[in-house]
């Protein structure tokens, strides 16, 4: 997996910022989540996360950033977090009072009176250097296409630095969206690509064979070279553009409908095949709630149980 080398990188102080693209529904987070869930597993990484959310107006400087350090402090290491955050960036601690005791903040609130935008990004970049001089860092930052320019900003200045940081900064982006709205996301990934800053994990739509391998694993794990599995894989991919949001849904509804039943550990097709309700199908799983969490034949599905036993997917 070439996140998993990009981290192997960073362990080393070289610091790395990827950008992971693709539309709505393609498996972004679904990538990203099953990433950072092996990294859990490894352990000895701080491991932040934070939403960037659309905005009807100026949007809240480095939301996605404090969402993600404030997440981080609640963990049960955390406190070594506030401490640096303390020390190297009091600008950032004091705009998380909840994390502090009420005689801490009004002493902190003293201590940054008339701050200005540039010394929160030094207070950061020093953070940064710090935290991962104890620990590998690994920043996730969510739909960056709706990101306020000073998270862009701080983005590209961390990638920027010389000083050696064991620090890992994961972005995921709709590039369409981005080129709709003319986000400046755009222009400073030119930017920081020009100068070899950033690298960019581009997914594409499902193949064929991808959908088949997705149906002959959600019941055994074992390839099916079966005609009406690559009939039902055909139709599948014809009528989802491809998308694997769309998929999933589409095989919830079919099951659902008795079109496709499990048997024996393994399927079959009862039903017809109705091209004109395709539509219908992909989009019938949207409305269902979700629970846990699994992954499709290598190609990333997040599917979520429902109370119900249908499934839905989002991203």
């Amino acid at each position: 997996m070439q996140l998993g080398g990009w981290f192997q990188q960073a362990l080393t102080g070289q610091r790395q910022l990827v950008f992971v693209t693709g539309e709505a529904g393609i498996g972004k987070t679904t990538l990203v989540d099953a990433f950072v869930e092996r990294l859990r597993e490894q352990k000895g990484a701080w491991i932040g996360r934070g939403q960037c959310i659309e905005h009807y107006g100026a949007g809240e400087a480095y939301m996605p950033v404090l969402e993600a350090l404030g997440r981080l402090c609640r963990q049960p290491d955390g406190q070594r977090l506030i401490e640096l955050l303390d020390q190297y960036a009091p600008t950032w601690l004091v705009q998380m009072p909840t994390l502090l005791s009420p005689d801490k903040l009004a002493a902190l609130k003293q201590k940054v009176v008339g701050v200005t935008p540039e010394r929160m990004l030094r207070e950061m970049a020093e953070a940064v250097e710090a935290f991962t001089a104890e620990q590998v860092l690994i920043l996730v930052l969510e739909d960056l296409h709706w990101s306020d320019y000073a998270t862009l900003e701080l983005l590209a200045m961390l990638a920027r630095r010389r000083e050696a940081a064991r620090l890992l900064m994961i972005g995921t982006y709709r590039p369409v969206e981005m080129l709709v709205h003319e986000h400046p996301l755009r222009g400073v990934k030119q930017e920081l690509q020009l100068h070899g800053h950033c690298r960019e994990l581009a997914l594409e739509f499902l193949t064929e064979q991808a959908v088949q391998e997705y149906l002959a694993n959600r019941w055994n794990g074992k390839a099916d070279e079966s005609a009406s599995l690559q009939d039902l894989a055909r139709f599948i991919h014809n009528h989802t553009d491809r998308n694997p949001l769309f998929m999933v849904n589409m095989v919830d509804y079919l099951i659902r409908q008795g079109v496709v039943a499990e048997t024996a550990g393994s399927w079959e097709l009862r039903g017809r095949l109705d091209a004109a309700g395709a539509g219908r199908y992909a989009s019938f799983g949207l409305r269902y709630a979700a629970l846990p969490l699994s992954w499709s034949a290598g190609r990333g599905i997040r599917e979520r149980r429902t109370g119900s036993g249908g499934m839905c997917t989002t991203e």
